[in-house]
């Protein structure tokens, strides 16, 4: 069945909304509903995603009415709330032989689609910004239950939504385990450092990551046109001296600089800022601000890789600004009060939006023990579906008969 908000329903995960009047309008319908909100459904894009045979395909579910399907002056000549709940509605055109001109609506669905944003993920996601003395509050996931329970994997799949950050603890120390618990919420991506990566010392490393030195709050792959949205770092062996984990929540770093230096923040979120990896086989390169904001003017990336930024470009005054907001930036972000450390043990995993939390590590001695992670990455949308999905099981659960 499609994922897509729009597509045909499957009736049994939508609740039931009670309907308290239904208004034909020129254009389409109005809903009053019993819990006082109001909701529209223009008259061709109702007829479109109706859930009709010869309107949807039987097996894909998805819509095969397009636009130019509809007649001009379509329009709806009569609603009616059947005894069921469901809404019946009828239109003054038929689109093919085997149409009948009314078809019937789900009120969830018609409530869903009417008056819900498209998140649908049944528990607020808002981010909660955190720094050093509230992290350890952000809850920690056993690793014990999270690929096999339904309820802990939920849990999960919400820290990660709302905090950015979800450290899972006491997974089995197999190296298989890095593909299989984000393998449950979607699909791996690729990069140029591989399907899995190693981070482990390398004679020949091609990036930081696979050296011993510290690594200071960063983001991965500031180059890329579409940053990786989640990293997941799993822990196989870490028996050196130093190579503690850190992180840093870069929208709760950015939202003290919107209120305490304004017109930092302001350079930081509209000065594209160049940023320039290059190999022997590949040679990326990306202008963004630091801190990239949505159509709707809400934070939704930080873009934050240190040693992979070029030089700045413009008059000696613009670049002086610009660096002067970067190092204040950097300075909040690699100390207290947000700046967490903390040392992984085999089995756990730090899971995290590499759009949002900045993560890196302490300095380690290779030569007194092993450490040996694990990564990859996963897109943020394949959160968005997996949290989805979670609440569209528990709608089915709730309604299932005891």
């Amino acid at each position: 069945m499609s994922s897509s908000l729009f597509s045909t329903p499957d009736f049994d995960t939508y609740p039931m909304h009670q309907v308290a009047e239904l208004t034909v309008k020129p254009l389409g319908l109005e809903i009053q509903w019993a819990d006082g909100m109001v909701s529209h459904h223009l008259s061709p894009n109702l007829r479109e995603h109706a859930a009709e045979p010869h309107t949807s395909h039987p097996t894909t579910r998805e819509t095969m009415v397009e636009p130019q399907d509809i007649p001009a002056g379509f329009a709806i000549t009569s609603a009616q709330l059947l005894d069921s709940g469901f809404v019946s509605v009828s239109f003054s055109h038929t689109l093919s032989a085997d149409d009948t001109g009314t078809c019937l609506y789900h009120p969830g669905w018609l409530y869903q689609t009417g008056l819900s944003s498209d998140t649908d993920f049944g528990a607020d996601v808002s981010p909660i910004l955190w720094d050093a003395a509230i992290f350890d509050d952000i809850p920690k996931i056993d690793g014990s239950l999270v690929l096999d329970d339904s309820e802990e994997f939920h849990r999960f799949l919400l820290s990660l939504a709302r905090y950015g950050v979800a450290v899972v603890r006491g997974l089995p120390p197999e190296p298989e385990i890095i593909e299989t618990l984000p393998g449950k919420i979607g699909v791996i991506r690729t990069s140029n450092f591989g399907h899995i990566f190693d981070v482990e010392t390398k004679p020949e490393a091609d990036s930081n990551a696979y050296t011993s030195v510290e690594l200071r709050a960063h983001t991965d792959l500031a180059t890329r046109e579409y940053m990786p949205g989640l990293q997941f770092l799993f822990c196989l062996q870490n028996d050196a001296t130093g190579g503690h984990s850190t992180l840093s929540d870069g929208f709760a770093v950015a939202d003290f600089m919107r209120k305490q230096d304004p017109d930092m923040f302001r350079l930081l979120s509209t000065v594209p800022l160049d940023f320039a990896n290059k190999a022997a086989t590949s040679d990326y390169r990306m202008a963004v601000p630091l801190f990239h904001h949505d159509e709707n003017g809400q934070l939704n990336e930080v873009r934050w890789t240190s040693w992979l930024r070029a030089p700045l470009r413009g008059t000696l005054a613009e670049m002086a600004l610009v660096h002067e907001a970067l190092r204040h930036a950097y300075l909040l972000g690699n100390n207290e009060p947000f700046k967490v450390s903390f040392k992984l043990e085999p089995g756990d995993m730090m899971c995290f939006d590499n759009r949002r939390v900045l993560h890196g590590r302490t300095s380690f001695d290779p030569t007194s023990g092993a450490r040996r992670l694990r990564g990859c990455y996963v897109e943020r949308e394949e959160l968005w579906s997996a949290l989805r999905i979670a609440a569209r099981q528990k709608r089915a659960s709730h309604h299932s008969p005891s």
